[in-house]
């Protein structure tokens, strides 16, 4: 369902995409229900026992069909970027930018970007932007160093989370 569309219009994409129904009996069903200006943009899966109480359940809610997108342990910020601007699910708001402009738009001013990144597997909604993904994975590796400098020797000579995180990044290398 493209952004701003009508409930007329919802239902015709919807069609397009493979329901076998009217486009028109959808859009009735979308206004009977009284749920036509709650339809959320998006990408949505059609399968074949969906019933249109449950596929207009699922666009009222935003229930978007998911994405992965994989971020490799050892991977530099750079080789990051270049796989994040490869993928053809992300909406790209950060083409142009340097590293330093591109901590700063995260909020993170003055922060250098290697390992700041949480290697995982985030799940997005298609067109998602490239900035969402990485501040995601800038929340997790700041929820995981928390966690580890918890836990850290009492005798342990490092004196901050971020002596940690550059320690693990030398021992990496």
């Amino acid at each position: 369902i493209e952004r701003g569309s009508s409930a007329r219009q919802a239902a015709s994409q919807v069609v397009r995409a493979g329901a076998d129904v009217p486009d028109l009996w959808l859009h009735a069903w979308f206004r009977v229900s009284g749920q036509a200006r709650s339809i959320q943009a998006g990408t949505y899966a059609l399968t074949p026992e969906l019933t249109p109480r449950t596929l207009l359940d699922r666009l009222a809610r935003g229930e978007q069909v998911l994405r992965n997108i994989t971020l490799i342990e050892g991977w530099t910020f750079s080789d990051m970027l270049k796989a994040l601007e490869a993928s053809e699910n992300l909406r790209q708001d950060l083409n142009g930018l340097s590293p330093g402009q591109i901590m700063e738009r995260l909020g993170r001013p003055g922060i250098h970007p290697e390992g700041r990144f949480y290697p995982d597997t985030y799940r997005v909604a298609r067109h998602t932007p490239v900035s969402v993904v990485l501040q995601q994975a800038a929340q997790t590796m700041d929820r995981q160093l928390a966690q580890a400098w918890s836990q850290k020797h009492p005798d342990s000579p490092l004196r901050s989370p971020e002596e940690a995180l550059i320690l693990a990044s030398i021992i990496e290398k």
